[in-house]
């Protein structure tokens, strides 16, 4: 395929929480698009737990599903940077979402772990610094709400983060190639126009494509 002038220009940011399912959904789509054209993509944090933080009893059970595997990502990110954090939100994505594995469980995330070929001594590693790691979680949250006031995943934020940003895009399922890349352009379009702040439609009973379900999050 002969890549467009515009997917050629393009770094992505791509902010996830690992417990959404419809960014595990998303991501994949991405995933698609950056093997077919020279886009690149960079994994970011987001939690969800902080987006909802006004509604402590939400907050609480988010944090409590996702906050370890947050932190863990922001650790595999420190060790072995954008490779190791793609290999491992792809180990958790399947995890969660293939297989409907809980993100707080230490057998989960050691599997991940070596799922991904990262050491196994990480995950006692990012316990015993999670305070640290939690707060390198916040900062890619924080970069993502004060970019583009970004209040849910996924969120694409264009040139490496410092760009126009969005929420989305939601889909289920993922689309084939030729497709994926047809849409990755439409979604590059619409966020390169200032004057453009929101489409949506009523999903009806779509649901994202993953194990257990309705979205969790």
């Amino acid at each position: 395929m002969t890549p467009s002038a515009a997917a050629l220009t393009e770094h992505v940011r791509f902010h996830f929480d690992p417990l959404c399912p419809w960014a595990w959904v998303t991501s994949r789509w991405m995933v698609k698009v950056a093997a077919a054209e020279p886009v690149r993509v960079s994994w970011a944090l987001f939690s969800l737990a902080e987006i909802n933080k006004d509604d402590p009893a939400v907050a609480a059970r988010q944090r409590a599903a996702s906050g370890r595997a947050l932190q863990l990502l922001a650790l595999a990110r420190e060790t072995g940077g954008q490779p190791a954090i793609g290999r491992l939100f792809t180990a958790l994505g399947e995890a969660r979402h293939s297989r409907g594995e809980p993100l707080d469980d230490d057998g989960v995330l050691a599997a991940a772990l070596a799922e991904a070929a990262l050491g196994a001594d990480l995950l006692a590693r990012a316990d015993r610094e999670a305070d640290r790691l939690w707060s390198v979680v916040l900062v890619d949250h924080t970069a993502a709400v004060e970019r583009c006031g970004a209040f849910g995943v996924p969120t694409l934020i264009l040139d490496a983060g410092q760009g126009p940003g969005m929420f989305g895009p939601v889909i289920s399922p993922v689309p084939d190639e030729a497709e994926s890349v047809e849409l990755f352009r439409d979604v590059v379009r619409c966020l390169r126009r200032p004057y453009l702040f929101e489409m949506k439609r009523e999903r009806g009973e779509t649901r994202a494509l993953v194990a257990g379900g309705p979205p969790a999050a």
